[in-house]
């Protein structure tokens, strides 16, 4: 028996739900044809998928695998198949399909790409090197993502980067803070911090590498979305690490750290085969985002990218 995209659907099905029956229920088929179909999977693949406990089935470490290749395929093969039936039809094919990995532009960038087409559909990841191999596969059409300082963004056949600008990170307090607009990292030695889940593991390491140059070692940071981070700085439990877009709510206020030792790269991909004018487009879009983003928040230690910059094979 060959593996088709019917038996990786019915693995994810299983998985989801981890029980046989509640999976035969959700697939409409009865549970015993679910049995056997599983069995014939197991076998294609050379051994067991699942293993049943007393809490029902759970993926085997081939399952595991299986699952994180049908997580890039599945929605690939589902956006072939719509684009598909839309050309088919005489219409166009589905709007842009936005994939975000630790970038903030992600919402703005958005925003623009709504004028003059479909609204763009997106989705947020935390993880870079995993969104990198969808747009290969064709989950994603655009990839936004951000990496600590100079790192560059995970290679990914027939993937190319563009950079869209590096920025320095400020740190948000409340405004009766007593430190002033600009002050040295280790004036904040004592603080508690809180940076934005998604962020990724390497920027984690920039900020306890850059603390340990000025002489400290943080508290462990808190991990938390935009809204609740800010939250917690205005109750004033925590300063926020902050990538320096859009204005900040009342009784908050930003603080350049001197000699910018964290800062934030925000990067643009594209498959290399996709259509120049759009490539372009995507590239005007971000970068007109990050500049109103700046303008807003009245940003400064920023640094452009080039013009015409670009990566098609970067590796960290």
């Amino acid at each position: 028996m060959d593996l088709e995209v019917r038996h990786l659907r019915t693995v994810a099905t299983v998985a989801s739900l981890g029980s046989i029956t509640k999976a035969a229920g959700a697939l409409g088929i009865a549970q015993p044809a679910l049995s056997a179909q599983l069995s014939r999977i197991d076998r294609t693949l050379g051994g067991p998928t699942f293993v049943r406990d007393h809490r029902g089935v759970r993926p085997t470490p081939l399952g595991l695998l299986v699952l994180e290749r049908a997580r890039t395929l599945l929605p690939a093969m589902d956006a072939l198949r719509q684009d598909a039936q839309r050309l088919a039809c005489g219409g166009t094919p589905t709007s842009l399909r936005v994939a975000s990995a630790g970038a903030a532009l992600a919402a703005p960038f958005v925003h623009r790409l709504r004028h003059g087409g479909a609204p763009p559909t997106l989705r947020a990841t935390a993880d870079a090197r995993r969104a990198a191999s969808e747009l290969a596969a064709g989950t994603h059409d655009v990839l936004l993502a951000g990496m600590c300082g100079d790192a560059l963004p995970p290679a990914a056949p027939g993937v190319q980067w563009r950079l869209v600008g590096t920025d320095a990170v400020q740190v948000v307090v409340r405004d009766d803070h007593a430190c002033g607009d600009v002050a040295d990292l280790a004036e904040l030695a004592d603080e508690h911090w809180v940076k934005a889940a998604g962020d990724g593991c390497c920027f984690r390491e920039c900020f306890l590498r850059a603390c340990a140059r000025a002489g400290f070692a943080p508290a462990t940071p808190s991990e938390c979305d935009r809204a609740t981070g800010l939250a917690m700085v205005l109750d004033d439990a925590v300063v926020a690490l902050a990538q320096p877009f859009g204005a900040l709510p009342a009784g908050l206020r930003a603080v350049a750290l001197r000699g910018a030792p964290l800062a934030w790269s925000t990067w643009l991909a594209t498959r290399t085969d996709a259509d120049t004018d759009l490539q372009e487009r995507l590239v005007a879009a971000a970068r007109d985002a990050r500049r109103d983003g700046l303008a807003a928040a009245g940003g400064a230690y920023s640094r452009p990218s080039r013009a015409g910059e670009v990566h098609a094979r970067p590796a960290i």
